[in-house]
């Protein structure tokens, strides 16, 4: 064999594993998907003033932490979490009583309030004062297991 058909061999086999690395570096690039719903653009989460199929967006959050719903959570009949890893709490507030009340929806979750009964007797319909957005994508079903289902229970803030 020639020092020439060597050379030639070895810049084919090269330009085949460069091949590859590039195709492999490109595959592993690609960007992640996220989907809106009901109007509700990702990763917002949207407060409907009826149902989250008829209603209009009255409010949207995309910030972590506890905070007062804008423009009154007594008008509050749906909710849309478009967020991939994080759970939304209603916190009910209850002036001069303590537990208040939360409803937690997970990733991914559209709810109509007024498919959840409350605990005082009514829906969570018209029923929320502030509202919460958590790292964790999931709810605690109170035994400490996450849960991809909408949970409600006491808050003690």
């Amino acid at each position: 064999m020639t020092l020439r058909t060597i050379r030639t061999r070895l810049g084919a086999a090269a330009l085949a594993v460069a091949s590859l690395t590039a195709g492999a570096v490109t595959m592993s690039a690609s960007p992640a998907s996220a989907a809106s719903m009901h109007g509700c653009s990702y990763p917002r989460v949207c407060l409907y003033d009826h149902s989250y199929q008829n209603g209009n967006i009255f409010s949207s959050y995309q910030q972590y932490g506890t905070q007062a719903i804008i423009g009154g959570g007594n008008r509050v009949d749906a909710l849309v979490n478009t967020r991939n890893d994080d759970a939304v709490w209603l916190i009910d507030r209850t002036p001069g009583t303590a537990p208040d009340w939360y409803i937690c929806i997970p990733q991914n979750t559209a709810v109509n309030l007024g498919d959840y009964a409350h605990p005082n007797g009514t829906t969570w319909a018209n029923d929320a004062d502030d509202i919460s957005i958590r790292y964790e994508g999931t709810c605690d079903d109170r035994g400490g297991a996450a849960t991809y289902r909408v949970q409600q229970g006491t808050y003690w803030a």
